[in-house]
């Protein structure tokens, strides 16, 4: 398929409790089109097994191929944070931070999935952004400055967010067309 997307490098931030198949599908549409999704994790462990969730139950387990703490925001085009309970081992990292705030700062394309949000909310990024999350957390959007907007995807500057996951079918389609109008990261 030629989207415009072919060779770029697509951080997945993850931490145990990471929704399924929010990070399953928008990484089998991006690879699809041509770009390198690369799951980051929050240590060492993490290589060797971060925890998955279907719903309320086990998924299949995941690994990490980078460390956040060995990774810049220059080493990729974008960045994805799938939602579930993982934002919540995510959000009060330094590391992760740090890198949220890159991204930011570089106007990266940065797609948050259901809870993904709170980890832009920790990075201290989301004051005067629009954007939607699961609605449990609109509270937390508003509080932390942000602009809540029940709707399933919304689209602010380099920020995608979305819902969940019955809004995957319309933010995997903006996250591709955001994308193809990025330029790419020096290999």
């Amino acid at each position: 398929m030629q989207s415009g997307i072919e060779g770029k490098r697509i951080a997945a931030l993850i931490g145990d409790g990471f929704e399924e198949a929010e990070l399953s599908e928008p990484r089998r549409v991006l690879e699809e089109a041509g770009a390198i999704v690369t799951i980051v994790g929050i240590d060492d462990k993490a290589k060797t097994r971060i925890r998955s969730k279907r719903g309320l139950d086990d998924g299949q387990p995941s690994r990490a191929e980078e460390v956040v703490a060995d990774c810049t925001a220059e080493d990729f085009d974008g960045l994805i944070v799938p939602g579930g309970m993982s934002p919540d081992r995510l959000r009060g990292n330094r590391e992760v931070q740090r890198f949220v705030k890159e991204f930011d700062t570089a106007k990266k394309p940065m797609f948050a999935i259901g809870h993904g949000a709170h980890v832009l909310i920790s990075a201290q990024v989301a004051r005067g952004r629009t954007m939607t999350g699961a609605p449990s957390i609109s509270d937390d959007i508003r509080n932390a400055g942000g602009l809540f907007r029940d709707q399933p995807m919304v689209q602010d500057g380099h920020w995608i967010t979305t819902r969940g996951l019955g809004d995957l079918v319309l933010f995997n389609r903006a996250m591709v067309e955001k994308l193809s109008a990025g330029v790419s990261a020096p290999v």
